[in-house]
């Protein structure tokens, strides 16, 4: 564009600048990018085992450390006394709990208490509502209590004094029960499904009471005009 000027040659201007969209531009809030990380279903532990194999049961949990940082809960009984009924606690551990850990040793399966709380927690899986892992501490009869048919951990069924280490033997077994958390948590949404009732629509009150109120006012009322009286009510 030329303008002229009044005390000089013709200048030329430069034509507008075109408006460039900032690379700050704000995303829609619908967009993938804008949407809060979903939480992770919390996954529920009972660890099982005999006060002769509390250094190992220690071990464990070490290794369990990362799983409890990614909402798994571990949870063992270190009071137990001796008894012949399972503790109200106990008890309801055991039903709030997804997976069973038994740390098997002869002390264990001569236990009474744990077997006690093994068989609770057979009677669990049998119904499918719990997962039972079997983590072979000394070689024992494990296979005789019921679990012939569970994969046993360590891998290839050593025991863990048959490993080089206790750490190596225990990073085996977290690896087996990291994989337990993940079957649970891809069964707990089709659980949650199933056990959601349906929801009804329910006529708001206060709607329902102003339409009945509606319903009985005469018609004159209504309209705003005068009632016709018959010439008998005259």
């Amino acid at each position: 564009m030329r303008v002229r000027s009044k005390t000089g040659p013709v200048k030329s201007t430069p034509p507008p600048a075109k408006r460039v969209a900032s690379s700050h531009a704000r995303i829609p809030s619908g967009s993938a990018a804008s949407k809060a990380k979903e939480k992770k279903t919390t996954v529920r532990i009972f660890v099982s085992y005999s006060h002769a194999n509390a250094t190992q049961q220690a071990k464990l949990q070490i290794h369990l450390a990362q799983l409890k940082r990614d909402e798994v809960e571990t949870w063992v009984d270190e009071r137990m006394e001796a008894g012949d009924r399972l503790s109200t606690e106990i008890s309801r551990k055991l039903r709030e709990a997804d997976i069973f850990v038994a740390l098997m040793s002869p002390e264990y399966i001569a236990s009474r208490w744990c077997q006690l709380e093994y068989n609770r927690a057979m009677g669990r899986r049998a119904r499918g509502l719990m997962r039972v892992v079997v983590v072979v501490v000394r070689p024992c009869a494990w296979k005789d209590t019921g679990a012939s048919d569970l994969k046993s951990l360590p891998r290839d069924g050593r025991s863990v004094i048959d490993w080089r280490s206790m750490d190596h033997a225990f990073a085996d077994v977290a690896e087996g029960i990291k994989g337990a958390v993940r079957a649970v948590r891809a069964s707990m949404p089709a659980k949650a499904t199933r056990s959601k009732p349906a929801a009804k629509a329910v006529k708001p009150p206060a709607v329902a009471k102003v339409a009945s109120r509606v319903r009985a006012k005469p018609k004159a009322v209504l309209t705003g005009k005068r009632p016709t009286l018959s010439r008998a009510a005259r």
